[in-house]
């Protein structure tokens, strides 16, 4: 294959000529084998589709946005662009979301009345997704995040928008309503892990409703977690498993011992990578010139008695506020570190007993990050009763647990294992206890799952991982259920004091307080 830049046109030498011209209408056979075909979007896709060659279609476009594409993120999206039917498998901050949304502002350049859904998980619907394209696309491209009852996500999706962003259990809610726009002709299924299981309504629905596009993109960067099965689900919307049957799959892939029990044939995973085509993939250590280090926010919501502890918590501070009492230093901390607690699901009563409160959702959205990782993970917890449950709650996974209530010597035996051995995959550690002098560089994610009240350990804390010995990019994960951990979190990046925040929460000045 190669390009006439002067006509625009890719010439291919082939013993097959009619394979091109039977399928491409503008192909014309030249002579002696060779076929030149008009160098369109249109047309690269249906090469591809044969199995040819083409040329990176994305070369004259400008890339909006605040930062230059990264090698992975332009190949990426130069990659979707001429399959419309495809998976991204690479890796938790390689730049996916960012290289699907330049993809699709390319092929809605080219294309009349076209709309996009996002299906995503809950925590990332705003501050991953519709953040992303505010960010990068202002001006150019609009976005709707389709949450709340179901009237409200009807309303919203009845209004104009290029993105529409909407959670996996949201499309079973708007199930009737996207069957009736024919003009959302592409869709982008982020964390695609969710229809791995053929069997279930979600994936019906979504074989009925969004496989039917004309554009699906599944991302994930954890295909196989549980074994190659897994594989089998996602491909059934993609390339419909290239008409198998799952037991014909299963019985090719796996072995049978008893009754209930299977395991992993010699090559199986391989089969799987050759079932989940086309695919692209990039390990977050090909990517060199990806940005060491790099934040993201992800939403949680309160459970209800959070959400009440939250609230009565706001109402007493605004009484204080408004009857002139001073809230001092001393005291702002306590309330501070109170407000931490509550988000934490552990809350400390004065004679020290803690008095545990649910924090499901964000148990939740914390195994969907860790199911995003690769690697070895640090998991931050300001409060040492967390500590202890998230160590119980993560029973699947191999951990260790670094806090004041560890003796050095054990502390010393848990740090040599997590770098230097396959087990534990996970550490779970206080920042004050664990945030100064440590290398951990086996880990790649670190994952915030409340915040802290001090900036110097939540600083000391990420260099744990973006240190000299690391050979990877890193990616720091902050789980936020409030405005007030969102500004907490503000200003821990910005290296701003924490100094009447909760003053400020009292007087309604922090957004969405």
């Amino acid at each position: 294959m190669w390009l006439d830049p002067q006509t625009n046109t890719i010439v291919y030498d082939v013993p097959d000529v009619g394979k091109i011209t039977s399928v491409v209408q503008e192909a014309r056979h030249i002579q002696n084998g060779y076929v030149a075909v008009p160098n369109t979007l249109h047309n690269c896709q249906l090469m591809r589709w044969l199995g040819f060659t083409v040329p990176e279609p994305m070369v004259d476009y400008d890339w909006p946005g605040r930062f230059r594409p990264f090698i992975a993120q332009r190949t990426t999206a130069n990659f979707l662009a001429v399959h419309p039917r495809a998976f991204v498998l690479s890796d938790m901050g390689t730049g996916k979301t960012l290289a699907a949304l330049w993809a699709a502002d390319y092929i809605m350049q080219r294309s009349n009345s076209f709309r996009c859904l996002i299906v995503a998980p809950l925590s990332t619907l705003q501050r991953v997704w519709a953040d992303a394209v505010f960010q990068n696309f202002l001006n150019r491209r609009s976005c709707v995040v389709l949450h709340g009852d179901a009237g409200r996500r009807r309303t919203l999706l009845s209004r104009s928008a290029d993105f529409y962003i909407v959670n996996y259990d949201g499309v079973h809610t708007l199930r009737d309503d996207l069957a009736a726009r024919p003009d959302i002709r592409m869709v982008i299924i982020d964390e695609a892990s969710a229809y791995r299981d053929f069997r279930t309504k979600r994936h019906k629905l979504a074989r009925t409703l969004l496989a039917k596009r004309d554009y699906l993109w599944l991302m994930t960067g954890t295909p196989t977690p549980n074994g190659p099965t897994d594989a089998y689900g996602m491909a059934k919307l993609v390339n419909n498993a290239f008409g198998e049957s799952f037991m014909s799959y299963q019985n090719r892939v796996m072995t049978k011992l008893g009754m209930w029990k299977w395991v992993p044939r010699p090559g199986a995973h391989n089969a799987a990578h050759r079932l989940m085509q086309p695919s692209i993939r990039f390990a977050i250590g090909d990517c060199v010139d990806l940005p060491p280090c790099t934040t993201q926010a992800r939403d949680v919501d309160l459970s209800v008695e959070q959400a009440k502890a939250y609230k009565d918590m706001k109402r007493q501070l605004q009484i204080t506020v408004k009857e002139g009492k001073p809230i001092t230093a001393v005291n702002e901390g306590v309330l501070r570190w109170k407000l931490i607690q509550i988000s934490a699901g552990a809350i400390y009563g004065n004679d020290s007993t803690i008095h545990r409160i649910s924090c499901l959702p964000r148990l939740k959205v914390l195994r969907e990050v860790m199911e995003q990782c690769n690697d070895k993970i640090i998991i931050w917890a300001s409060l040492t009763s967390v500590i202890q449950m998230l160590y119980e709650e993560l029973k699947d996974y191999t951990r260790v647990v670094i806090d004041g209530s560890v003796s050095p010597a054990d502390r010393n035996q848990a740090i040599t294992a997590f770098q230097n051995a396959d087990a534990p995959r996970v550490l779970i550690a206080h920042p004050r206890t664990a945030s100064h002098g440590l290398t951990l560089v086996r880990a790649t994610c670190s994952i915030w799952f409340t915040p802290t009240d001090s900036t110097e350990a939540y600083l000391q804390a990420n260099a744990r991982t973006h240190r000299p010995g690391q050979t990877k990019p890193t990616t720091i994960v902050q789980l936020i259920g409030s405005p007030v951990e969102r500004e907490i979190y503000r200003r821990l990046d910005a290296n701003e004091t924490l100094q009447g925040l909760v003053l400020a929460l009292a007087k309604g000045e922090i957004n969405g307080s």
